[in-house]
């Protein structure tokens, strides 16, 4: 996705299993994703640079190896995203995309800061819940870059205090934290029928009336040159539009 918001998109000769965004990379050969990279398929595609997850420890030494240079994307919170995006743009000469893009990032942000209210809610993120169930699922903490959404936004990550990106907090801690808001993501593409079942989940708990959205936008799952969107997206439901 940072490639293409570059401008170098035309370069880019394969795809992560799970990269959607934008449209053209569904023309692109996939190669598997961050537990199951297609090393083979890699190797057959010649490339010059492979972008890899920091945590691809074998992947890295394997291309290494190999002959094949790989940039290790390591994101977390919101500025090492941004820093990301410096360092990428250097990397395949883009550094003045790069700076302009970060730079009207920061300017989204300002502007969302701008209409951000002054009561800030508590906000629940819920990531990879089971549907059906509230016995299982993830949410953010400190480190996540939605946490800086949200606070951007000028909300309250409901589990500010807890330095990890993400874990699986238990159901009664949710309810004692007393959430305003509970916004849920999902994966696209986002059915109708499963996004009501899901807010039905969470109403029959009783802990949230009318501010709970379920989202399934990838901006709001992918750091990168989207962040924008996203903070603009977490202040809607801040304000209530």
């Amino acid at each position: 996705e940072t490639l293409f918001a570059l401008g170098v998109g035309g370069n880019v000769v394969a795809v992560g299993d799970y990269d959607h965004f934008p449209p053209e990379v569904e023309k692109r050969p996939r190669i598997g994703g961050l537990i199951n990279p297609n090393i083979e398929k890699i190797i057959e595609l010649h490339p010059d640079l492979v972008i890899t997850y920091g945590s691809q420890d074998v992947l890295n030494e394997r291309l290494q190896s190999l002959g094949i240079q790989a940039f290790p994307f390591r994101h977390g919170n919101v500025e090492k995203t941004l820093g990301f995006i410096l360092d990428l743009g250097r990397q395949v000469g883009a550094e003045d995309p790069a700076q302009r893009l970060v730079a009207a990032i920061r300017k989204s942000f300002e502007d969302v800061r701008a209409a951000a209210p002054a009561k800030k809610p508590k906000i629940f993120l819920v990531h990879d819940r089971a549907g059906g169930t509230l016995g299982s699922f993830y949410s953010i903490g400190s480190r996540a870059f939605q946490h800086d959404l949200i606070e951007i936004a000028g909300g309250v990550n409901l589990f500010s205090d807890v330095d990890v990106e993400t874990f699986q907090p238990s159901l009664e801690e949710v309810i004692r934290r007393k959430p305003d808001i509970i916004l849920e993501t999902l994966s696209p593409p986002l059915d109708a029928r499963e996004a009501a079942q899901r807010k039905k989940d969470w109403e029959r708990l009783g802990l949230v009336e009318d501010r709970i959205y379920i989202e399934g936008e990838t901006y709001l799952l992918v750091p990168g040159p989207r962040f924008g969107l996203a903070a603009q997206r977490i202040s809607e439901i801040v304000r209530g539009l």
